[in-house]
C-alpha cells in the first residue's frame, strides 16, 4: 500500500456510523411528510382536474375556454353562496358520472359536456329558495336534474353536429329548466317574490344598469354589481367579444324601442341577455372579429329581440318566455342563412381552436399577408424549363369574362423573343413549339382531344377553341385545363393516373392560338368551356433584378420570367433531420451574458414545437418547406422571438442566390399598445416583410441564412443570421440591431424522445 496515497478508511467509517445512526426526530418528520404528500399527489390531481372543469363549465356559458374566466364567473356566485355550492356540487357530481361512463375527456375539459350542468344547478338553486322542501330532498333534486342534463347533453352534442350541423349550445338546460317551471310553476311563483339579498345597487342610467342587469340575469343573478363581476369576467377573456356583446344589446334594444313605439307591451328589457349573447357569439365566437362580424352582431340582437317578442306571445304565462329560447334560435337562423352565401366576403367563419377572438383576428390577417391564395387550388408549372407569361388573369386578349383566370406560358429567348429573329413564320422554329408540357398536380385524366392540326403562325382555328387538350381532375380538389398541344402530342389517355411532373404531352399551336403556348386554368366543372375559377401556381422562381425569388404560391404577372423549383437533396435533409431535443444556448450581448434552453419535440401530427417556458414556435415541415405556422410568443424568450422572424419560411429549392419573402406578425406590446388588440380586428394588425436568402452554399453539416428584416423600428433587428444543422438544428444565431448585436450559440443538446422524454 502507498503510503502516500490518501486513505479512504475515514470516509468509510463515517459512512458506516451514518448507516449504523437512527435518523434524527426532524428528519423523520421531514421523510414522512415528503411520503404522505407523494401519496396525496394523485387525489390533489383529480381534484385540481375536476375543478378546472368547473372553471371551464362557467366559462363555456360564454362560449370561452378560458378557466380564469370561469373561476371569475364562480366567484360572482359568491354574491349567492348557495348558488355557488349548488353548481360546484353539479358539476363535480357530472364530472364524476361522466368518467364512469367514459364520455370524452375532451368534452369535459374544455366545458361543452358539463356547462348545462352549470346552469341547470343554478337553476335548481333558484327555483328551490322559495319551497318548503328539506335539504335532503332538495339535494336530491340536484342530482336528478345533473344526471338528466348530462345525459342529454351528450346526446345533444353527438345529435346536433351530424344531423343539423348546428351547435347544441343551451337546449340540454332550456329542456330540463323549462321541465322544473313546467312541474312547479308555484315555486317559480314564489322564488320571483323573495328579496335575494344583493347588495343595493349604484345609481346609474337606465339603460347601463339594464345592461349589467342583463349580465348578472346570465348566472341568475338580476344586480348591478354581479353584472359587473361578470362584465370583468369577459373583459379578461376578451375586449372584443365584449365591444361585440355591446354592439348585440343595441341592437336588441333598438327593436325594443321600436316596437314600444308601435304599442307592443313585453319584456323587452327584462330579455337583455339574449341580445348580448347572441351578438357576442355571432360578432366575436363564430365567425371572425371584423367590422362585418360587429355589423353581424348588431343585426343578431336586433333578431334576437324579434324572437323574444314572439316567444313571449306564444309562451306567455308558461314559464318558458323566461328561457334563453331567443339565443338559440337567433344563432341557428343566422348560421343556416348565411351557410347559403355563395361568396364569404369579408364575414368569415372560426375554423381553429383560439385562446379568444382576438387571437382568432390576429391570425387571419397573418395568414391574409403570409399566405394570401391559400384557400385557392394549388398547382405547379406545367413545364421544366423557364418560361415567360404572356397573358395572364383578365388579360386584354382571350381572358375575359367568364374564362379570365387563365395563364399563358410560351419560351422566350434573352432578348424576349419566342423565336430567331426573321424566323417568325416557321412554326418548328419557335422555342416553344414541341416542348414538354408536365402535369401541375396528381390526379386522373377525365378528357383528352388529341386530333385537332396545328396553325401556321398568325392563323387561329376558331372552330375548335381549345385546340388539342386535357383536363386533369386533381386529387385534392381542381379540375385543370391544358391547352394547345400539338396534333397527336398527348402521351396520355382517359381514366390514366398520373403524378406531379409527369409528361403529359407536347405543346404545339392547335386552336385559338396564333403561336405555340401553353393553356393553364382551373375550372368549376369537368365539361370543356366551363367557367375558369382562381388558382395559383407554387413553388416557383421569378427571375428579378436582384435574383431569383422563390414563391411559396403566387400569381405571375405577364412578362414575369418564370421556372419551377426543384428539391434540393441537402437542404431538405437538413431541415427532415431536425432531431427532437433540449438545447441550451449561451446568448451574448455587449452588457452580459445569459443562458437560454429551447426544447423541440414533435406532435401528433409531426409537427416541431420549439418551447422556451410557456413560449412556443409550431413548424410545419410540408410539400415544399419548412413554415412556422403558429406561435405563442410572450416577449420573454428572446431567441423564439427573433426565431420567428429569421426562419418563418425556408424552401427545400435552393439556386444560388435566391431570396423569399415574408411576413411576420408584430405584437402590439412591442409597441406600447397592450390595448391596441382590442381595436386591431378593425383598424388591422401590424406585420412586418422579411427577406431571407443562403449566405453560403448549403452543404450536408450546415445551413448558413440571413434573414433582413424590412423598415426595422423600435427593438426589432434589422438583420439576422443563423444556422442549421441536422440533429442539433439551430447552432447558432447573430441579431444585429441599431445598436447593439446578440449572439446565441448552442453550447449543449440532448436528444429527447418525440414527446420530449428522455431516452
Amino acid at each position: 500500500m502507498n503510503p502516500e496515497a490518501p486513505s479512504t478508511l475515514p470516509a468509510m467509517v463515517i459512512l458506516q456510523d451514518a448507516a449504523l445512526c437512527p435518523p434524527s426526530p426532524k428528519g423523520h418528520a421531514v421523510a414522512t411528510a415528503a411520503a404522505f404528500a407523494k401519496t396525496l399527489r394523485p387525489y390533489f390531481e383529480t381534484l385540481t382536474t375536476l375543478l378546472l372543469e368547473v372553471a371551464r363549465a362557467a366559462s363555456s356559458i360564454f362560449l370561452c375556454g378560458s378557466w380564469k374566466t370561469g373561476a371569475l364567473l364562480c366567484s360572482a356566485l359568491l354574491f349567492m353562496p348557495r348558488y355557488f355550492v349548488f353548481a360546484v356540487s353539479a358539476c363535480l357530481l357530472g364530472g364524476c358520472i361522466a368518467r364512469l361512463l367514459h364520455l370524452p375527456a375532451a368534452m369535459r375539459k374544455d366545458g361543452t359536456l358539463l356547462y348545462n350542468v352549470f346552469l341547470s344547478a343554478l337553476a335548481v338553486a333558484w327555483i328551490t329558495r322559495g319551497s318548503a322542501l328539506a335539504a335532503p330532498a332538495i339535494w336530491g333534486i340536484l342530482a336528478v336534474v345533473t344526471v338528466y342534463t348530462l345525459l342529454l347533453s351528450a346526446a345533444l352534442w353527438h345529435w346536433f353536429p351530424l344531423r343539423a350541423g348546428l351547435p347544441p349550445l343551451s337546449v340540454a338546460f332550456v329542456v330540463v329548466f323549462g321541465t322544473l317551471l313546467t312541474f312547479f310553476p308555484h315555486w317559480a311563483a314564489g322564488t320571483l317574490l323573495l328579496d335575494m339579498g344583493l347588495p343595493n345597487e349604484p345609481a346609474l342610467p337606465f339603460v347601463i344598469t339594464a345592461f349589467l342587469r342583463s349580465m348578472g340575469t346570465i348566472l341568475f343573478l338580476p344586480n348591478v354589481w354581479a353584472g359587473l363581476a361578470v362584465t370583468l369576467a369577459i373583459l379578461v377573456w376578451s375586449r372584443v367579444a365584449m365591444i361585440n356583446a355591446i354592439a348585440g344589446y343595441a341592437g336588441g334594444i333598438l327593436i325594443v324601442k321600436l316596437l314600444e313605439a308601435c304599442g307592443l307591451q313585453w319584456l323587452g328589457w327584462f330579455a337583455g341577455h339574449n341580445y348580448l349573447l347572441a351578438g357576442m357569439a355571432l360578432g366575436a365566437v363564430y365567425f371572425v372579429p371584423s367590422w362585418s362580424s360587429l355589423a353581424l352582431a348588431f343585426v343578431a340582437g336586433a333578431v334576437a329581440a324579434l324572437h323574444v317578442a314572439a316567444v313571449q306571445h306564444f309562451l306567455r304565462g308558461s314559464g318558458w318566455e323566461y328561457l334563453p329560447l331567443p339565443y338559440l334560435l337567433t344563432i341557428w337562423s343566422m348560421l343556416c342563412c348565411l351557410r347559403l352565401r355563395e361568396k364569404p366576403g369579408s364575414l368569415l367563419p372560426v375554423t381553429d381552436v383560439f385562446h379568444n377572438p382576438e387571437a382568432a383576428a390576429a391570425a387571419l390577417a397573418l395568414a391574409n399577408a403570409r399566405f394570401p391564395h391559400r384557400h385557392e387550388t394549388h398547382v405547379l408549372l406545367p413545364t421544366a424549363r423557364e418560361v415567360t407569361v404572356t397573358q395572364g388573369f383578365d388579360d386584354k386578349l382571350s381572358h375575359r369574362g367568364e374564362w379570365k383566370h387563365a395563364l399563358d406560358f410560351e419560351v422566350h429567348d434573352a432578348a424576349d423573343n419566342a423565336c430567331p429573329p426573321g424566323c417568325d413564320d416557321d412554326l418548328s422554329r419557335y422555342y416553344t413549339q414541341g416542348l414538354e408540357v408536365r402535369a401541375p398536380g396528381t390526379g386522373e385524366i377525365i378528357r383528352v382531344i388529341d386530333g385537332v392540326a396545328d396553325n401556321a403562325p398568325g392563323g387561329c382555328n376558331f372552330a375548335s377553341n381549345w385546340g388539342n387538350h386535357l383536363i386533369l381532375r386533381l386529387d385534392y380538389g381542381g379540375i385543370v385545363k391544358l391547352a394547345h398541344f400539338m396534333k397527336n402530342g398527348i402521351v396520355v389517355k382517359n381514366g390514366q393516373r398520373v403524378g406531379a411532373g409527369d409528361l403529359l404531352g407536347y405543346c404545339g399551336n392547335s386552336g385559338r392560338s396564333p403561336v405555340p403556348h401553353i393553356h393553364l386554368h382551373n375550372q368549376a366543372t369537368p365539361e370543356t368551356g366551363a367557367p375558369t375559377t382562381p388558382f395559383c401556381l407554387t413553388n416557383f422562381f421569378t427571375r428579378t433584378a436582384e435574383g431569383m425569388r422563390w414563391n411559396f404560391a403566387a400569381v405571375p404577372q405577364v412578362g414575369a420570367r418564370i421556372a419551377p423549383a426543384t428539391v434540393s437533396l441537402t437542404v431538405l435533409g437538413t431541415l427532415a433531420h431536425l432531431a427532437p431535443g433540449a438545447a441550451t444556448y449561451r446568448v451574448c450581448t455587449a452588457r452580459s451574458t445569459s443562458f437560454e434552453t429551447i426544447t423541440t419535440t414533435l406532435d401528433e401530427s409531426g409537427r416541431y414545437i420549439f418551447r422556451s417556458g410557456k413560449e412556443s414556435l409550431t413548424a410545419l415541415l410540408g410539400l415544399h418547406a419548412l413554415q412556422i405556422t403558429q406561435g405563442s410568443l410572450s416577449g420573454h424568450s428572446q431567441l423564439l422571438r427573433l426565431l420567428s422572424f429569421a426562419m418563418p419560411t425556408v424552401p427545400f429549392a435552393y439556386q444560388s442566390g435566391m431570396i423569399w419573402e415574408d411576413s411576420v406578425a408584430l405584437p402590439s406590446k412591442q409597441h406600447g399598445r397592450a390595448w391596441a388588440d382590442v381595436l386591431a380586428p378593425y383598424a388591422g394588425h401590424p406585420t412586418q416583410r422579411v427577406i431571407t436568402r443562403h449566405s453560403l452554399h448549403p452543404t450536408t453539416q450546415r445551413l448558413h441564412l440571413t434573414t433582413a428584416v424590412l423598415n426595422a423600428t423600435g427593438d426589432l433587428p434589422h438583420e439576422i443570421e443563423f444556422i442549421l444543422e441536422p440533429i442539433h438544428g439551430l447552432s447558432h444565431l447573430t441579431a444585429h440591431f441599431k445598436n447593439h448585436v446578440s449572439t446565441f450559440t448552442q453550447t449543449s443538446f440532448t436528444p429527447t424522445l418525440p414527446n420530449g422524454d428522455a431516452e
